[in-house]
């Protein structure tokens, strides 16, 4: 633990100050969304994206710090020989655990913006690709660490793994779907044809009357 610290503790300082300005782009970018989207859903979608990008940077400093005072970076491509020296007695499981949980955060908060990454499939495959980018940028910039093959394969469970935890999630903030509205069906009338009424005079009609009840007067 003490190796580990002595390692890492540059992260200390870099993660105070990177943690208030998360905390202030927090509420900026919520008050900028509420004017498209409800309040409590600005809120909650500008809480996961200040998360991600917190954890994005702190991880890029992570991996760029330099360790030890060799500035020469090794290659160790035979898998599980780290992940056996972790293990054995002289070995540090602490950094089998860290490994573990460097994209473990990633892999559960990039799902609930990204819709493509909600497969667990996708999760790990984006995940390696990260990994393998990760330490070939570490072998590279020669910081004094060891790019092996374990990392990328304990880095890449750790992005499914919290991707499988937050599973049940991953729709919570998506947008409700409008409600649908009933629009009532215009009413048929029917128009009937107009009738034509005659009026006869009465004495046309008395005439007539007369006419027939009477037809030796005629």
């Amino acid at each position: 633990m003490d190796a580990l610290l002595r390692a890492f503790w540059g992260m200390i300082p870099i993660s105070a100050i990177a943690l208030p300005y998360a905390l202030l782009a927090w509420p900026l970018l919520a008050a900028r969304r509420r004017r498209r989207m409800p309040a409590r859903r600005a809120s909650a979608t500008a809480a996961v994206d200040c998360a991600a990008i917190l954890v994005a940077f702190l991880v890029f400093c992570l991996v760029t710090m330099p360790v030890g005072d060799s500035a020469e970076s090794t290659l160790d491509l035979v898998p599980g020989a780290d992940i056996a020296a972790a293990v054995s007695s002289d070995g540090s499981l602490w950094q089998v655990i860290g490994n573990v949980l460097l994209l473990c955060p990633l892999g559960a908060l990039l799902p609930l913006r990204i819709r493509r990454l909600r497969m667990l499939p996708r999760i790990a495959l984006a995940a390696l690709v990260a990994s393998v980018l990760v330490e070939g940028t570490q072998y590279l910039i020669h910081t004094g660490r060891v790019t092996s093959a374990d990392d990328i394969l304990l880095n890449t469970a750790g992005a499914t793994l919290g991707a499988a935890l937050s599973r049940r999630g991953w729709r919570w903030l998506d947008a409700s779907p409008p409600v649908p509205v009933a629009i009532p069906l215009p009413r048929r009338t029917i128009c009937t044809a107009p009738t034509l009424t005659l009026r006869v005079p009465r004495s046309v009609w008395d005439t007539r009357y007369a006419a027939i009840a009477h037809p030796e007067r005629q």
